[in-house]
């Protein structure tokens, strides 16, 4: 999930590039990075939820 979440950094970074120079394809990129957040964060959060539960417990 960690290595997800800094795909999505890369990918963002990278898109933002492709965006500024006017190629079509930085929205893809982007939209790519943000799927890859959400579903790093989303699975951390489920993968430690009881930790998470414990911790405030």
């Amino acid at each position: 999930m960690l290595k997800l979440i800094l795909l999505s950094f890369w990918g963002a970074i990278l898109g933002s590039y492709f965006k500024i120079n006017g190629n079509p394809n930085g929205d893809i990129i982007l939209a790519c990075a943000i799927i890859f957040k959400f579903t790093g964060i989303i699975g951390l959060l489920y993968f430690n939820r009881k930790k998470i539960v414990e911790f405030l417990n």
